[in-house]
């Protein structure tokens, strides 16, 4: 099976970009081939990628069209759409896939030109973000596009969408008429978490520096019980420009918890952090999954979490492998202080946790991406 996977960037470090390279890695290893086709990467691969794996970068980046003016915005436009046909023609042209899977999100100004370039190629959309926020905010110009560039019905033309959840499953369903549910697995799957020794009092959060993730209320729940809870502190792992980094402190300072939030740049032995705090807090808007749950979760440490849409409450098993929270941070705030004042039953819920995050292990999980993809080419979709 030969796999053209394209998605916008690879360079940073997020769910989205750790799942495709682990899958693509574990496709090698199975003796597939596959090409990762990105349009907008800056810089290098975030994660470690198998040498046997092919990697273009076709240069349009869209993003750049929004700092022109609008007179000169019509025909750059035009010209990238034209560059971007041909350059992902030639790839193709070259690769010959016998599938191309395509990301959500995904700049829709690139999408149906993908769909068409891949003609008579089969197409897998996978959703890697909650349906209803997969969009950014659209001005008069993206608007008028839309009528000839509709995203919607590129993605009714795939052969098949794969959801992370059942919750995004069924919004796509109205869309696409072949809509599955795999989630994503789990990167590693340590084989006891016993050994590891704690940094008793450590909250952890990882995640963008963005407003999905809303750091802040994760900040403001805090804020409500740090005094009583002197011993405690917030170490955040975050990825975010320098600047949006730095109002962000400001923002806790402003809080008078300097002393007590910590922010630090993603890690490689990410695993390692997770396994030295005593629980996960996931404080966000949306999630098109929630692989840091997971991740958390095979560490053997609960989570708090907001049940935002979607993934939370389809991991997490509330009052047994961890606490859901409404989206506020008063909420938030009294069930990460239950974590921190049951010491015993938050044990507990991270042996639960672990036990339960077994069912993402790579070894589960990937022959289902596999055999969904064959099944596309084979043209022999289960649900057809």
């Amino acid at each position: 099976m030969r796999l053209l996977f394209f998605l916008p960037f690879l360079s940073t470090k997020g769910g989205q970009e750790r799942t495709l390279v682990d899958k693509a890695n574990w496709l090698v290893e199975r003796g597939h081939e596959v090409f990762f086709v990105t349009y907008e990467n800056a810089g290098s691969v975030a994660y470690p990628m198998d040498g046997r794996i092919r990697y273009k970068d076709i240069d349009c980046r869209h993003f750049t069209l929004y700092r022109m003016r609008l007179w000169r915005r019509w025909g750059a436009m035009l010209a990238m759409k034209r560059q971007f046909r041909e350059r992902l023609s030639a790839v193709i042209s070259g690769f010959r896939p016998d599938l191309i899977v395509a990301t959500i999100p995904l700049t829709e100004f690139f999408l149906c030109d993908l769909l068409q370039e891949a003609n008579t190629v089969p197409v897998v959309i996978e959703s890697h973000l909650a349906r209803g926020h997969e969009a950014v905010v659209r001005g008069f110009t993206e608007k008028v596009i839309d009528v000839f560039y509709s995203p919607l019905r590129a993605i009714r033309r795939a052969d098949l969408l794969i959801a992370l959840t059942e919750g995004d499953a069924r919004l796509w369903q109205s869309v696409c008429p072949r809509v599955c549910v795999i989630p994503n697995p789990v990167t590693s799957y340590p084989t006891s978490v016993a050994h590891v020794a704690k940094d008793t009092g450590r909250i952890i959060a990882v995640g963008r520096l963005s407003p999905q993730k809303r750091f802040d209320r994760l900040v403001d729940a805090f804020a409500l019980i740090a005094n009583r809870q002197p011993n405690w502190q917030v170490d955040i792992y975050c990825s975010g420009q320098e600047n949006a980094l730095r109002v962000f402190e400001q923002y806790i300072g402003s809080r008078n918890l300097s002393d007590r939030i910590s922010l630090h740049h993603p890690v490689d032995d990410i695993y390692q952090k997770y396994c030295q705090s005593d629980f996960l807090v996931l404080s966000s808007d949306f999630e098109g999954f929630g692989l840091v749950i997971v991740e958390a979760m095979a560490c053997g440490i609960p989570i708090v979490s907001t049940d935002c849409p979607f993934g939370p409450s389809e991991i997490i098993e509330d009052g047994k492998t961890g606490l859901l929270a409404k989206m506020d941070a008063t909420d938030l705030a009294e069930k990460m202080e239950w974590m921190i004042t049951h010491d015993e039953e938050r044990k507990q819920m991270g042996l639960a946790a672990y036990k339960a995050a077994a069912r993402y292990r790579k070894e589960v999980i990937m022959p289902q991406w596999e055999q969904a993809y064959l099944s596309v080419i084979n043209k022999n979709f289960a649900n057809e």
